[in-house]
């Protein structure tokens, strides 16, 4: 039984959660307990405080805007249909656990928002929720994909996108469920948290089901000249080329791939989103790679967010950004629901609703973890498309 479900029985501990960054942030160690039901937002259910964190500088800041800038057009949004007056504090974390921190007692302590959009990235994300033990404040988080973020934290701790390992297991059970594959090879960032947990989980799921990772290699971190590694890959028999990095290495390794006369059906996961931005017009290397995602622009249900954010930041948002959206109408409609501003009722309002949002049905397991129907995309003529449209 992990901490989590220890905490969802009413059992007091202390532990201390290991911050796993999904990006290249320092590690610190934050001790949680359980999960104080006192606390309660400042204001009345017409007008109160949520506060969003994320890096709104620095080299991620891509990801904190699209998250800390839907958020507030989703509260904007909300005031609109609903004739409400909600604030939406915004943050720059600097994608630091520390400043994140600092945020966190700023929001509870001085601001008392009712609830948190946030992090952005797992290390802060975890820093956050590992110190909301104090209070219980209701946190639900876009885009934090480590497993300890959940796993590690209170019943006031959800999340909004997939985790490393579901998203792995998805890609591996649609290997071999839809696309009716036996035999995988691997290339992934030895270097990196989010690459090696993706390989791990993929290979332990493919292999259950029956398939046979034949070979996985790895690279370094600022590795660019990945032949080496696909020259020895090449001479295995397989059918898809998993490849679980971000997307600029995404981008290079399927190049020299196909340089090197690598044909077969090449997987990812979400780090590939962005992966048109550096194809430039070498997006053919590329086309018919399929890659799991929080949503692909081509569906109808994203449109207007699409246009809307388009409008008011002059600048496309990208899939964190619509989690962020569908994240905080799910926190307002919770509030709503739950007709309070205390912690305790939001979050029993948030761990049982089914919320119908831009992206469909989410709702959450024990663990605080979204289960949705997964989304995969493919690059066809050059553009996101959803797979088999």
């Amino acid at each position: 039984m992990n901490y989590k479900q220890l905490l969802k029985g009413g059992l007091a501990l202390a532990m201390s959660c290991m911050m796993v960054a999904c990006a290249n942030d320092t590690t610190a160690t934050n001790t949680t307990t359980s999960t104080s039901t006192g606390y309660e937002g400042a204001g009345d259910l017409t007008s109160f405080k949520l506060g969003t964190a994320g890096p709104r500088t620095g080299a991620v800041a891509v990801y904190g805007l699209a998250v800390t800038n839907a958020a507030r057009l989703a509260v904007d949004d909300w005031n609109k249909e609903h004739g409400t007056n909600i604030e939406m504090i915004y943050e720059d974390t600097q994608a630091n656990e520390t400043q994140a921190l600092n945020i966190y007692n700023k929001f509870v302590s001085d601001d008392k928002v009712t609830a948190i959009i946030g992090g952005t990235i797992s290390s802060e994300s975890i820093a956050i929720a590992g110190a909301s033990s104090d209070t219980g404040v209701p946190i639900i988080s876009p885009s934090a994909t480590a497993a300890a973020f959940t796993d590690d934290n209170g019943s006031n701790v959800f999340r909004a996108c997939y985790t490393d390992p579901q998203q792995a297991q998805l890609v591996a059970d649609f290997a071999i469920d839809t696309l009716g594959v036996k035999k995988a090879a691997i290339l992934y960032n030895m270097s990196d948290d989010y690459s090696t947990g993706l390989e791990e989980s993929f290979k332990k799921e493919f292999e259950a089901k029956g398939g046979t990772v034949v070979i996985s290699e790895s690279y370094p971190a600022d590795t660019v000249d990945f032949r080496t590694q696909l020259t020895k890959i090449s001479g295995e028999d397989f059918d898809v080329l998993f490849v679980p990095n971000y997307y600029q290495d995404d981008f290079n390794i399927s190049q020299q791939a196909r340089e090197l006369g690598i044909t077969a059906q090449i997987l990812g996961c979400d780090g590939w989103d962005g992966v048109l931005s550096v194809a430039g017009n070498n997006a053919s290397v590329i086309e018919g790679a399929i890659f799991i995602n929080q949503y692909s622009p081509d569906m109808e249900s994203v449109q207007d967010i699409m246009a809307s954010y388009r409008e008011v930041y002059n600048e496309e948002i990208n899939s964190f950004g619509i989690n962020a959206y569908d994240a905080t109408k799910l926190v307002l409609s919770a509030i709503e629901k739950a007709g309070s501003l205390k912690a305790e009722d939001i979050n029993k309002e948030i761990a049982s609703m089914e919320y119908q949002g831009i992206l469909g049905s989410i709702k959450f397991d024990d663990n605080g973890d979204p289960i949705k129907t997964p989304i995969y995309v493919t690059i066809k003529d050059g553009q996101y498309v959803t797979y088999g449209k």
